[in-house]
Formats: structure tokens, sequence, C-alpha cells
């Protein structure tokens, strides 16, 4: 695949089919975005790191959506603008697609469901990212009561939560709760087949938690080095599946693996994140 291709329309557009056009004045249905193509198209280009295209496929679908009254559509895509612009640290941008996906809760009867906890989440986790703690916390709650109220079959996205919370209590210097939401996370993912990235994730979280609080000295090393460890073991086992996604979770870790001096096991995981980017 060539990661300098630029984005065609006609991997955003939907095939337009001349038997379809209507006569004038006929008042068409509601029209369905291709939802789960969006994103499988979204991670792809944010794969490449091609955010120039992923921003385009977002606005040109978050269109399609509004014109055709697809409003369930145009929230999905709200909540992956979230993402994108938080990822981007574009933070007006961000902002602005938190205040409109919030707005459409209601309208859409998602105020204490599963879709609403994961927007409420997705935006906590962008105010988290531009330091506004006190905001995001207040979200994270709501979607804590939601979460642990229909946790079955949602256990990635409760662990989530409370890796996010956990960031959130920690830049407001609260490190013991934030050790008990990570000890959350970690317990809700260990529960879940193939979970060993998520769980490497915890790990590194956690240990970056404890360096916020107490900085890196002697009275941590050996609590650092077992969650190292941890982190290492999940990281190299056989059954994880070397993909993007892999790449991604690698490319989190490194630094905190050159930061405690592991510069061998750092080398070796960007190798690995090199070996998968070129065959993408």
């Amino acid at each position: 695949m060539d990661k300098n291709k630029t984005l065609e329309q006609a991997d955003y557009m939907e095939p337009n089919c001349p038997l379809n056009e209507k006569p004038v004045g006929y008042e068409r249905k509601t029209e369905r975005i291709p939802q789960q193509r969006i994103s499988f198209k979204l991670d792809e280009l944010m794969g490449k790191k091609d955010f120039s295209g992923a921003e385009r496929l977002l606005k040109y679908w978050l269109d399609e959506a509004l014109n055709s009254g697809d409003d369930q559509g145009a929230f999905m895509v709200l909540n992956e603008m979230m993402g994108y612009y938080r990822k981007v640290n574009k933070k007006n941008e961000a902002y602005d697609v938190v205040d409109k996906a919030i707005g459409m809760l209601e309208s859409l009867g998602y105020l204490n469901s599963i879709s609403g906890a994961t927007c409420y989440t997705n935006a906590a986790t962008v105010y988290t990212h531009f330091n506004e703690f006190e905001k995001s916390i207040e979200l994270f709650e709501k979607a804590q009561t939601i979460y642990e109220q229909n946790s079955k079959n949602n256990e990635y996205k409760l662990a989530s939560l409370y890796n996010n919370m956990a960031i959130g209590l920690a830049g407001m210097k609260k490190f013991d709760q934030a050790q008990q939401y990570y000890d959350k996370a970690l317990q809700v993912v260990k529960t879940v087949e193939n979970s060993e990235l998520e769980q490497a994730m915890t790990y590194l979280n956690m240990l970056d938690c404890l360096v916020s609080e107490k900085g890196n000295t002697l009275e941590i090393e050996e609590q650092a080095n077992e969650y190292l460890s941890k982190a290492q073991e999940m990281l190299d086992s056989p059954i994880v599946e070397r993909n993007s996604y892999y790449s991604y979770v690698c490319d989190k870790c490194v630094n905190i693996f050159d930061y405690f001096g592991w510069f061998r096991y750092a080398k070796q995981l960007r190798e690995r994140i090199k070996e998968i980017d070129e065959r993408a």
C-alpha cells in the first residue's frame, strides 16, 4: 500500500446509481451513512498518519449525515472527530464537536444509554488532554454510572473509562484515587480474552502515575521494574497479533521504557513498529 497516496473521492463517497434519482418534489427518506466503513477507513488513514485525509473523510461524512437527516450518523462522526482533533491537538475544533455531540444526546434519547456514556467518555478525554480536569471528571462520573450498570459485554469500555478517569485524577494530584482507578481497570481487562495490550498500557499508566507523584527515585525502583516487567510480558505475548494496533500501543509505551533505562527493549519495540508500518 502506498503511504503517500492521497485520499480519492471514491474512498469516501457512496456509489451513485442514476436509477435512484427522484423526481422534483419527491421527499426522500433518511439515508444512513455507512458507519462501519467510515470507521474502518478512518483507522486506515490514521494508521498511515494521513491526518489531512482523515479530516476530509470526517467532514465529508458529517455533511452527508446532516444533509440526509441521519442524526445517528452525525452523532457517530462527531464522536470520531473528538478523538481526531484531540490526537492532532486542535483544541478549538475539539471543543466545538464536544458541544455539538453532547447537544444531541437528549434528542437522540442517549442521555442514559451506552452511546451516551461513550460520548461522555470521549468528551471527558478531550478535556483531560487539554488539562481541564474538573470538567473531565464530571463527565467521566456520568459515564461511570451508566457503564457500571451495564458492564456485561462492555468490559473494554469500562476499563478504558477507568484508565482515562485515573489520568484526570492524577492531573488533579489525586494520586491515591488515580491508582485505585487503574487497579479497577486492570481487574476488568483481566477478565477479557486477548486483552494483553490493554493490560500493558494500564501497567505503564500506573507507573507514570507513580512517577508523577514521587519522581524517578530509588524509592520507586522496585515497583517500577515490576510494572515494566509485567508490561513487557504482555507486549511479548505470543498470542498478540502484531498489527497496526500493536504498533500504536508500542508507540505509546516505548518512551517510558527509554525513560527507565530499558534501552535494549525500547529498541526492540521501535524495530517492531518500523516493521509493521513498512508492510502497512
